[in-house]
């Protein structure tokens, strides 16, 4: 899955380039659709002594390994889930914030989600309000027709199902497991909040 940045600023700090330095490798022709793309012609395109962190003199330093483009999907999830637990935390609204973060969250891929450890409660509540709002009252924890609780408590899930469930609620917050809330309003009917 390719990485994708968000304009030329969000590519220059992909490339750990500066701005005037990406704008003026796009006017020779390096693609912008992704950091994969601009690499490679960047590869193809840029002499290795003018590549930054090729020279070695007093004012550069040899060229660090680039993170992978996974260790990059879970670094960007981190900061991005930390900037806005912390608006939360001021009081601040996080809406405008949703889009990146459900960007961000679906470009980590399923096999490295759990090196993510537990996201801030708040911005998750907020990023499955949608949800959580269809959903029965917690406080009455309406039973199905076989006297089952829509609740239920925690320890009585074992490891897997606790993943199992985990990944379903990652998969909603990063916008890729998507319902019929008014299917699901109806199904609730009176049980609803």
């Amino acid at each position: 899955m390719p990485t994708i940045p968000k304009n030329q600023t969000d590519l220059a700090r992909m490339l750990n380039l500066a701005k005037s330095a990406v704008s003026a490798q796009v006017r020779r022709g390096m693609p912008t659709t992704s950091l994969e793309a601009a690499q490679a012609w960047r590869r193809e395109h840029i002499d290795p002594a003018r590549k930054k962190g090729a020279r070695l003199d007093q004012y550069y330093r040899p060229r660090q390994d680039l993170p992978a483009p996974e260790t990059d999907a879970l670094a960007q999830v981190i900061t991005l889930m930390a900037t806005a637990s912390d608006a939360l935390a001021r009081g601040q609204e996080i809406e405008a914030m949703v889009p990146a973060l459900r960007g961000a969250l679906a470009a980590v891929p399923p096999e490295l989600r759990d090196d993510l450890g537990t996201l801030p409660m708040p911005v998750m509540r907020v990023l499955l309000r949608h949800v959580l709002d269809v959903l029965p009252d917690r406080e009455k924890n309406p039973t199905d027709e076989a006297g089952k609780p829509f609740y239920i408590d925690g320890s009585t899930l074992t490891d897997e199902d606790a993943r199992a469930a985990g990944a379903i609620w990652y998969e909603i917050a990063a916008g890729e497991l998507v319902f019929d809330l008014d299917a699901l309003r109806e199904y609730y009917k009176g049980t609803a909040p």
